[in-house]
């Protein structure tokens, strides 16, 4: 039988996990926004053939992450204000908590390779222990229910 004090120290253990959670969240977004700043200083420098077409995107929900890249297009006439952007999420590597690089670097531009190169694997192991740490919360909730 479950004392009183074993379910708060349970509860303590759940509570702690969320959080790490929530700071790997914090870390995954500032890698995402380093590449977005990237993008975005160097785009307006460049011509539309040498324009980045990446985007990696993360989102938190409940003790949930995901860190998405996807590719850029264009449809639309910029003169008649009808130009629209759209992404396409590029999937993921089955069995696997990153992308493959060498799809990412095909469509990557030279400058931004290195950022990707940098970013993408720090990303993977975000992934990762978010996983294992989001079941590790599940398992501690359904321990302290069947007890």
């Amino acid at each position: 039988m479950q004392t009183a004090n074993g379910s708060g120290n349970v509860e303590i253990a759940i509570q702690s996990l969320r959080n790490h959670v929530e700071e790997l969240g914090v870390k995954a977004m500032d890698l995402c926004q380093q590449h977005f700043n990237l993008v975005m200083a160097e785009n307006k420098l460049k011509s539309w053939d040498e324009k980045s077409v990446l985007f990696v995107q993360t989102r938190m929900r409940g003790n949930s992450l995901t860190a998405n890249w996807y590719e850029i297009g264009w449809y639309g006439s910029k003169t008649a204000m009808t130009r629209r952007m759209t992404k396409r999420l590029i999937t993921r590597q089955k069995g696997d908590y990153g992308y493959n690089m060498a799809v990412l670097l095909k469509l990557a531009q030279p400058w931004e390779i290195e950022m990707i190169q940098t970013i993408e694997p720090e990303l993977r192991e975000i992934r990762r222990e978010v996983t294992l740490t989001s079941k590790a919360i599940i398992l501690l909730k359904h321990a302290n229910k069947t007890e």
